[in-house]
């Protein structure tokens, strides 16, 4: 694999890496009341990471994209009302909401596929 793959991956690396790490803080946290939100925090804060490596690895300005900072408000906001009602439900929330900031954020439209269009003259 070249060394333009892995660089490519290392979004992907830090989102689930993030889910993973965001998980356990849940499951460890889960009887600790404020410390559960550390959890939807660290995602927060990954996808906001994990958008602003993307757009610099495209060569785009590093700047977080109003989707990545309305997703991760999302994440905060769901997190807490999860954690008012159920603490020890934050950790299985936190895969879920995980796998939609990967969806979301690393499918842009400028990264997919380009089809060719065909003109045809009358």
């Amino acid at each position: 694999m070249t060394r333009k793959y892995w660089l490519e991956l290392t979004p992907n690396l830090l989102i689930a890496t993030a889910i993973v790490v965001s998980t356990l803080i849940a499951a460890l946290a889960a009887r600790s009341g404020w410390l559960v939100l550390a959890a939807p925090l660290l995602l927060a804060l990954a996808v906001i990471s994990a958008d602003v490596l993307n757009s610099r690895l495209q060569g785009t300005r590093s700047v977080p994209s109003p989707a990545a900072l309305i997703l991760a408000g999302a994440f905060l906001l769901a997190g807490w009302i999860v954690a008012q009602s159920d603490p020890s439900l934050v950790k299985t929330l936190i895969p879920v909401i995980g796998v939609t900031a990967w969806v979301t954020l690393l499918s842009r439209p400028d990264r997919r596929r380009k089809t060719c269009r065909s003109s045809i003259n009358s």
